[in-house]
């Protein structure tokens, strides 16, 4: 009996040290993915901000951002969500300083309308027509943009 139970225990420890050194690593790859994101995407974002394009930027999408009740500088983290993925839209918005409200707004945007011209080509692989995900998605993403911006600068 004695024999079992240490056997039993033994498997145990092992499993729990495979599974570990597998959860560890699992976890570098997700990081150094991550990172291989968001490095890029606040690097970009933080020479837009400070180079000339930037006041042009807010010129030409100040009164789309006005819509959502977001300040000009927000149009970098929605036109970046738009191209990457969640992550991207994280770094885009940690390059400015945005209220709660803000920050709500423009995740609540991207998370309708993130990585498009990826997800529009694996939508036209599995047979939807791409046009009208994209047109639908943005449409979304418009009215999501405005009930949340709208309710924030209530609620938040």
């Amino acid at each position: 009996m004695k024999e079992k139970y240490a056997n039993f225990k033994a498997g145990i420890h092992s499993r729990l040290l495979v599974a570990l050194m597998d959860g560890t690593l699992k976890g570098l790859k997700t990081a150094v993915m991550l990172l291989k994101i968001m490095i890029p995407v606040y690097l970009i974002v933080v020479l837009i901000k400070y180079s000339p394009v930037m006041p042009w930027l807010q010129d030409i999408f100040s009164p789309v951002m006005k819509i959502f009740n977001l300040p000009s500088e927000a149009v970098v983290a929605v036109v970046s969500g738009f191209f990457t993925d969640e992550y991207g839209v994280v770094a885009a918005l940690s390059g400015f300083d945005f209220t709660m409200a803000e920050i709500t707004t423009v995740a609540m945007i991207n998370l309708t309308m993130h990585s498009i011209p990826v997800e529009s080509a694996i939508a036209r692989k599995i047979g939807l027509p791409a046009g009208k995900f994209f047109a639908f998605r943005v449409c979304m993403a418009v009215l999501v943009g405005i009930m949340i911006g709208w309710m924030g600068g209530v609620l938040l």
